[in-house]
């Protein structure tokens, strides 16, 4: 599901019209779609939410979203998406205009400007007017290094993955063994295919 299928979609709860969808509310922590933010304006011509509406009180989305019950909250901790906001990196370069939020399972996934360029959602620094991105972390700089092996890269007991200790890996020609130990790799999914 996109952004734009619930943009712009009347808000019914039973036959009485309450509104319109015009964005969502994500979790800080979680990215799940927390909250729908509506006006009650049937045509509205801004992304100003008069409402924000609790997910778990839709029942069907399909040409209107149906709502078992209007309890207007207050969205907490989280960031409101809508359509056409600004993006711009956290250096000051824009980067276009909201155009979808990928949404699967009610998750917010990805940002998706309107120059065709995909964002994951993590790297959403701060979200209001504009959109501000974050640099993304190169793996796997900050991951803990597990107990077992980290004697090998560093004396720290509790130690995460920093450039002298990837320097230091490289060194010893221990990088893929300091690699593999971390996740995704340390399920061992991905050692049975190697």
């Amino acid at each position: 599901m996109l952004l734009s299928d619930l943009a712009q979609k009347p808000v019914y709860v039973g036959k009485t019209f309450r509104g319109v969808c015009l964005g969502v509310a994500v979790s800080l922590k979680t990215y799940a779609v927390k909250y729908l933010l509506c006006s009650s304006n049937e045509k509205p011509n801004s992304s100003h939410a008069d409402f924000a509406v609790a997910v778990s009180s839709v029942l069907q989305i399909g040409d209107t979203i149906s709502l078992s019950k209007l309890r207007s909250a207050v969205p907490r901790a989280c960031a409101k998406f809508f359509l056409y906001r600004p993006v711009f990196s956290d250096e000051g370069a824009y980067l276009g205009n909201i155009s979808d939020l990928e949404l699967r399972d009610f998750i917010a996934t990805q940002l998706i400007t309107d120059r065709g360029e995909t964002f994951p959602i993590n790297a959403v620094a701060a979200c209001s007017d504009a959109v501000i991105l974050k640099k993304e972390q190169p793996y796997p700089l900050g991951q803990r290094i597990p107990a077992p092996v980290i004697s090998l890269f560093t004396d720290k007991s509790d130690a995460v993955v920093t450039k002298p200790v990837l320097r230091s890996a490289i060194a010893k020609g221990s990088l893929i063994k300091l690699t593999l130990s971390l996740p995704p790799f340390s399920n061992g999914v991905f050692r049975r295919q190697l």
